[in-house]
């Protein structure tokens, strides 16, 4: 096991970070149990890919980037049990390998498969429920030292509250997902008016297999991405997937946003240039996996809050008046997004079938101000903060209000953690504890 003292921890985003007066790196369950054992206070980390403090502890902080093993694939029941430290990218090479993938998947793979569960990190498409409910089983080292699994079935109520746990119940130690025979999409892409899209956005939505929108802000198109699993054979080109993943989306995109950043009155034109690339429809048919993973975005703020889908249109007509009315000058793409309804208690799209809205900006900016906008318009229609994204104002009481067993999992967070082990300022403030 490698451990350091003094650990400087930095997150993805360069927004959140802490120096931890102990840092642990287990190979082992065993290395994980003696670290719970012998330490007061402890928090875990993965990629770092949340943009908020959920990480951050001046205490015990153990990363399980070397508890990342595939464990047993097993063939007829579609499963595979791995190590929570193991990236998703590594999950979608590996299951490549042997002729499976994930059912559904989010748009960035970097993430370990422990932060993806514990925050309802999620991906797009009305009948499909958040990452996490591909889970068959995990167990969970207790605040003691005890280790616990959850059976989704076996243990249905327990598993349900447990699932999304913001990293409070005790520490990840193996994950039994159920996988599904390779697939292909057929990605169809093109860019339409905001408000045409908006006026369909039921039938788009329901016709789709795994439907989204970007918006870049300031602007009257929308992109509109729809996948559709389909048995033809991939017809994607390697040249086309260089040209558009690496040279434009990554390198001719950043140059993009560095212009926007000498003079922030250009950033509607910038925006506007943006969306050319995607005039032309793209119609292709690739892997899965290579469809829901889009490259990785530059530095950027981000929020991102859950809403019933039955306050859609109103919501994104909504976001865009307030955008196009204010003093805001966004430079970078606002995702749209939708899942299907679970019963995962701290599940952002806990029993209702949800959209999620997604606000970015690639400099600091005007963000706070860009925040505090989008969460008046959020609260306003009853959002779910990301648990993984920043937010300010959702506090104990609007979270209480709006998540119907906030208060069932407190209790199961009690019991597995009576001496708050797990407990930093974040948690605190989640559970008003101060």
């Amino acid at each position: 096991m490698k451990s350091q003292s003094n650990y400087k921890f930095l997150n993805w985003a360069q927004n959140e970070n802490c120096v931890a007066k102990s840092f642990y790196q287990p190979e082992t369950e065993e290395e994980i149990i003696e670290i719970v054992k012998n330490n007061p206070k402890i928090r875990v980390t993965g990629t770092g890919h949340s943009w908020n403090a959920i990480c951050l502890t001046g205490e015990a902080l153990i990363n399980l980037d070397l508890y990342n093993k595939v464990l047993h694939l097993d063939k007829e029941k579609h499963q595979l049990k791995v190590q929570p430290g193991i990236k998703l990218w590594q999950i979608n090479d590996y299951l490549d390998t042997v002729g499976f993938a994930l059912q559904n998947l989010g748009s960035i793979s970097k993430q370990s498969l422990a932060g993806a569960i514990s925050t309802g990190t999620h991906g797009t498409g009305i009948n499909f429920q958040i990452l996490g409910s591909q889970i068959e089983e995990f167990t969970l080292i207790k605040a003691d030292g005890e280790k616990v699994s959850l059976h989704h079935e076996r243990d249905k109520d327990l598993f349900n509250k447990a699932l999304v746990n913001l990293g409070c119940l005790g520490i990840i130690t193996e994950v039994t997902l159920n996988i599904v025979p390779a697939f292909n999409l057929r990605d169809v892409t093109s860019v339409e008016n905001f408000d045409a899209v908006i006026n369909k956005l039921d039938e788009l939505v329901n016709s789709t297999d795994h439907f989204k929108l970007w918006w870049f802000p300031h602007i009257e198109e929308v992109v509109v991405y729809r996948y559709t699993r389909t048995d033809k054979p991939v017809n994607d080109s390697r040249f086309r997937q260089w040209l558009m993943d690496e040279i434009l989306s990554v390198n001719a995109y950043r140059l993009f946003l560095k212009i926007g950043n000498l003079n922030r009155d250009w950033r509607r034109n910038i925006n506007k240039m943006l969306v050319q690339k995607f005039i032309k429809p793209l119609d292709r048919i690739e892997k899965s996996y290579k469809v829901f993973n889009v490259p990785e975005p530059p530095l950027h703020r981000e929020t991102e809050w859950a809403f019933d889908i039955s306050v859609a249109k109103d919501l994104l007509r909504a976001y865009k008046k307030m955008i196009n009315a204010s003093g805001h000058r966004i430079n970078f793409l606002q995702e749209i997004r939708f899942s299907k309804a679970d019963n995962y208690a701290l599940s952002p799209a806990y029993n209702r079938n949800t959209l999620w809205l997604g606000a970015y900006n690639a400099d600091n900016f005007g963000w706070e101000e860009l925040l505090s906008d989008f969460e008046i318009l959020a609260k306003k229609y009853k959002g779910r903060p990301h648990w993984g994204k920043e937010y300010r104002t959702a506090d104990n009481a609007y979270l209480q209000a709006v998540y119907p067993q906030f208060d069932a999992f407190d209790a199961l967070r009690k019991e597995f953690d009576p001496t708050g082990k797990f407990v930093n300022d974040f948690v605190e403030n989640i559970f008003e504890m101060r």
